[in-house]
């Protein structure tokens, strides 16, 4: 039998005769480092998932799995705090507030234009190094949102009216 004959066989692109003594059975996987005895490890078999279709469960219709459950924290609303930096070194201020999982509103107005640049830049990375969210808000106002926090609709459009109403402008 040439390679390429035995190439089509193995993929199972042979000559229907040529399976006739192979049964179609599944062979549990094995790890390199796990041990072939049956004795010593109990195996578990799938347990079957039942799916809902259209209200009612189907038994016909069922996942096979081994699942891993893992606890998903659930995501938190918070009214953000408000952070007004007048140097570089205040970041510790809005960073310690951040990393704590609270929502931190940064404002910017007072700092001049390099500090700023550095305070945004520190805080984009921070948002990013945590895997949060920084929303601008206003011309120098950033909203910094923790991974697992949510700030409502209500509370952003309360922020930028307070933000474009600002007497100090």
């Amino acid at each position: 039998m040439s390679f390429w004959q035995k190439t089509m066989l193995w993929l199972g692109l042979g000559p229907d005769e040529m399976y006739e003594g192979v049964a179609d059975v599944n062979h549990a996987r094995t790890w390199p480092n796990q041990q072939e005895d049956s004795d010593t490890e109990a195996s578990t078999p799938a347990s079957k998932i039942k799916a809902r279709v259209g209200g009612g469960v189907s038994e016909s219709q069922s996942i096979e799995t081994t699942g891993t459950v893992r606890r998903l924290r659930a995501a938190r609303a918070t009214t953000p705090k408000t952070i007004e930096p007048k140097s570089f070194n205040d970041v510790i201020d809005f960073a310690d507030r951040y990393v704590s999982g609270d929502a931190v509103l940064v404002k910017l107005k007072g700092v001049d234009h390099p500090t700023a640049r550095r305070i945004i830049d520190f805080a984009s990375g921070l948002c990013y190094a945590e895997k949060g969210a920084m929303e601008r808000m206003g011309s120098q106002e950033y909203l910094l949102i923790p991974k697992d926090v949510t700030v409502d609709s209500e509370t952003r459009e309360r922020i930028k009216e307070e933000i474009n109403h600002d007497p100090q402008d």
